[in-house]
């Protein structure tokens, strides 16, 4: 009789010890639920970032949460029932939210990445707006302003030639003072 109680025990424990890693094929498997939840995710988002009135809340997120759990094959009991067995087993759900962030995170990146090409695209293409309309702006030299240009340079260079021709006269004077008024060796 010893015996027999102790190998009832043996058994049991041996049985109660070895748990199945996979999951049930009633509920909604790990890679499923990953997408499931990223989507669902994102319709909260889209939800939350508008006023948030109560009714307009559950009037047109419901009709977005049926539409992700359409487009991945599950309705909104299966996911609750699956929801539940993942949160009484916190590593697999952790896995799941680990693949999740990752999703989500890359689906980030993405859009940075567009939004930044879109916007330097627009400054470019405001840039060329900008020069096109300078250019625009700007009239044709007629034949009597370029050559009124020219008389105007040509009263600058004589301007400027005389500005260093007294310069110069005056660096003279000061070289020959400095020659009289120095000491003898």
């Amino acid at each position: 009789m010893y015996k027999y109680l102790i190998l009832f025990f043996s058994v049991t424990l041996f049985l109660c010890g070895c748990k199945s890693d996979s999951v049930p094929n009633k509920f909604i498997q790990p890679n499923v639920m990953a997408a499931l939840l990223v989507q669902i995710h994102l319709v909260d988002g889209s939800l939350y970032n508008g006023t948030q009135v109560p009714d307009s809340l559950y009037k047109y997120g419901m009709g977005k949460y049926l539409a992700v759990f359409k487009k991945i094959g599950v309705d909104s009991a299966q996911f609750r029932k699956s929801l539940d067995y993942y949160s009484e087993e916190p590593d697999k759900l952790s896995a799941i939210y680990d693949k999740v962030d990752l999703r989500i995170k890359a689906l980030t990146d993405s859009v940075n990445l567009v939004q930044t090409k879109n916007r330097l695209a627009s400054q470019k293409i405001d840039s060329l707006k900008i020069d096109s309309a300078k250019k625009a702006n700007k009239k044709p030299k007629t034949l009597a302003q370029k050559a009124d240009s020219l008389k105007e340079l040509k009263t600058r260079k004589a301007q400027y030639a005389k500005r260093d021709s007294i310069q110069n006269k005056k660096f003279k004077k000061l070289k020959h003072r400095s020659k009289r008024n120095a000491v003898p060796n």
